[in-house]
């Protein structure tokens, strides 16, 4: 089966398949992803049956493609972020408050990630080797401490998904996002004013795009990186 970013966005296979990931995310707004199916899917997008075999082999690949498809976005999201200078304790704290707005202010997004019973493994992962390419590089600058880069990325990352977590849950409102970010700051060796400036730093949050997500929206630099990994 062709990687997402092996289309380019022109490509009617690429617009069909988008069409497939259109319907899923819209019946997923009331069900799980183990109660969808392959006909229910395909009606939903508008195609016959048998045309979802011509993009994927079952639902299980339906709801990876899917699971990647938020972690591209995720990541073009906030690309622009960290090309934006090399203070890196200011662009981690930026990166760590817009990923967890996007729970708090991206509609249906928490529905996704935790409630609809997609894999947050590809998303987890995109984000621990986001966030650690972050911190190995604030490391190498003396502006971050770790005696473990490992064990510091691993808390980072957990740190954030849980917070992600309450956020959707509604164990934690969204004022808690700055003081996380904070914490997260002194964890990898930051003063406790540093860090409180820079997570409570008046910046421009970006919103995110809107559901329903479809591959030709992401750029293709992003769907390149995700086929390569």
């Amino acid at each position: 089966m062709k990687s997402p970013g092996s289309f380019p966005v022109s490509d009617k296979r690429a617009r069909t398949r988008d069409q497939l990931l259109v319907a899923a995310q819209a019946l997923l707004v009331e069900q799980n992803a183990g109660a969808l199916g392959i006909r229910q899917i395909a009606l939903k997008a508008g195609l016959v049956h048998g045309s979802f075999y011509n993009y994927y082999p079952d639902i299980p690949a339906l709801i990876e493609d899917l699971s990647g498809l938020l972690f591209a976005s995720h990541a073009a999201l906030v690309a622009g972020l960290r090309s934006g200078g090399d203070d890196l304790p200011a662009t981690f704290a930026q990166v760590t408050r817009q990923t967890l707005r996007l729970i708090v202010e991206g509609d249906g997004y928490g529905r996704l990630l935790f409630d609809a019973g997609l894999p947050v493994d590809r998303f987890v992962s995109g984000l621990r080797a986001a966030m650690g390419a972050d911190i190995a590089a604030g490391v190498r600058r003396g502006v971050f401490v770790a005696d473990d880069l490992d064990v510091a990325i691993s808390l980072v990352a957990g740190g954030i998904l849980g917070v992600a977590v309450d956020l959707h849950r509604g164990a934690l409102p969204a004022s808690a996002i700055e003081p996380v970010t904070a914490r997260l700051l002194e964890t990898l060796g930051l003063s406790a004013a540093e860090a409180r400036r820079l997570a409570f730093a008046d910046i421009p949050f970006i919103a995110p795009p809107p559901l329903p997500l479809r591959w030709q929206d992401v750029p293709a630099p992003f769907r390149e990186a995700l086929r390569a990994a």
